[in-house]
């Protein structure tokens, strides 16, 4: 009988659920997988509850821990219904899982779960929490690519962008001097150093204040767990927007257009786009563009985040900061062009080489880059992985299961 997979599609306004999902679902069909997706609702759940026992996967499936159902086994505790049925569930996290945390607390307990992970530091942290983990980098759906288009715009630049002014004066209202000064130093640590990982830099800043607040904030990481998490969550933010802003500030004599929401007053070389957030919109923009300008969130300290790998796919050229991680997956001015985020005359200055002086170069780049994509990055190809890694599972399970039989006879 063929293995089966339920996967889990819950609402996800960027779409980003549903280009992963449709892409994955084929892959694994065409591995041997017999599949089924389904979208629960407050108004259905029931019925999906009733399809998954029907259906009776060994394997359920979803992004980021969204489809997650919860039900109350015999005794009457509450718990995932993986735990209660006995399928192994795989959430694949796109971001730092940290970022999701109110979700993972009340499941970390199981041990029916098997985390996917976008970069190695998150792999890392989960594993130390005692977590099943695997390595999966994003990939795109090619179907949903567009075809190659005429550039009507010099550069993009996918938001959201905020001002992070707006960071410190809310920070000033909520926290204490001392909270507030760990969250800023923190927030300018990071920007500083985009390889460096949250938690690291976090725990490394605590250990050089003075013994007194090395406790406070220590008690608070333990006693108030969510909060502290959250606080990081927006301390990562904070790092992002400071780069960011820093960035566009760095573009005086080019036009720039904003991807997604800005808060806060730009430059009068900004232009907004504030209705484009979706997946296939920001890619259709990007296909009309000849460089796109990315700045990656400081939770990817060792990874490229999915909207690089579809900016690239695009075949606008794609400039990224210079991460040991964009050089592992693609090569540097044969494929992608970095930048350091810290250097404003190499940012302006590689943005007017390849618009000004080397167009030609660009669009060899831009085409080199979209056909390594196609080659090598399709969810497609990461389909195929995962069915591997699932495969595996099934053989080491039916090992198992076949020694503990001898053992008994």
């Amino acid at each position: 009988m063929k293995p089966r997979i339920a996967f889990i599609k819950t609402p996800d306004p960027r779409n980003f659920g549903e280009e992963i999902i449709n892409a994955l679902e084929k892959s694994l069909s065409a591995k041997g997988f017999e599949t089924i997706t389904l979208e629960p609702t407050p108004e259905n759940i029931q019925e999906v509850v009733d399809k998954l026992f029907e259906f009776k996967p060994l394997f359920t499936f979803d992004l980021n821990l969204d489809g997650v159902i919860f039900a109350e086994d015999e005794k009457g505790t509450r718990k995932p219904l993986f735990d209660i049925v006995g399928n192994i569930h795989v959430s694949w996290f796109l971001e730092d899982p940290m970022l999701h945390y109110m979700k993972l607390k009340p499941v970390i307990s199981s041990n029916q779960l098997l985390f996917l992970n976008v970069d190695v530091e998150h792999a890392q942290w989960l594993s130390q929490l005692g977590k099943n983990v695997a390595l999966l980098p994003p990939g795109v759906n090619p179907s949903n690519i567009p075809p190659a288009m005429e550039k009507d715009f010099d550069i993009a630049f996918v938001g959201p962008v905020i001002d992070p002014v707006i960071y410190e004066n809310t920070w000033k209202e909520r926290l204490d001097e001392g909270l507030f000064t760990f969250a800023a130093e923190l927030g300018r640590l990071i920007y500083r150093n985009p390889e460096m990982p949250i938690r690291f830099a976090s725990g490394f800043l605590i250990s050089q204040f003075n013994p007194q607040f090395q406790e406070v904030l220590t008690k608070f990481q333990q006693e108030k767990d969510e909060e502290f998490i959250a606080l990081l969550a927006e301390i990562g933010g904070y790092a992002m927007n400071l780069r960011r802003w820093h960035i566009l500030d760095s573009v005086d004599e080019f036009e720039v257009n904003i991807l997604g929401e800005v808060r806060g007053e730009t430059k009068e070389n900004i232009v907004v786009y504030e209705d484009i957030t979706s997946l296939k919109d920001i890619t259709t923009f990007l296909a009309r563009t000849k460089i796109s300008l990315l700045s990656q969130p400081p939770f990817l300290p060792s990874s490229l985040g999915i909207t690089t790998f579809y900016s690239i796919a695009s075949q606008s050229l794609t400039m990224v900061e210079k991460k040991l991680a964009a050089e592992s997956f693609f090569i540097e001015n044969q494929e992608i062009v970095t930048y350091h985020p810290m250097d404003p005359i190499e940012i302006e200055g590689k943005i007017a080489y390849y618009l000004e002086d080397a167009p030609i170069e660009r669009e060899e780049i831009a085409k080199n880059g979209k056909n390594k994509v196609f080659n090598t990055h399709t969810l497609y190809q990461r389909g195929e992985i995962l069915g591997n890694i699932l495969e595996d599972i099934i053989k080491q399970v039916s090992q198992e299961q076949e020694n503990s039989g001898q053992e008994d006879n």
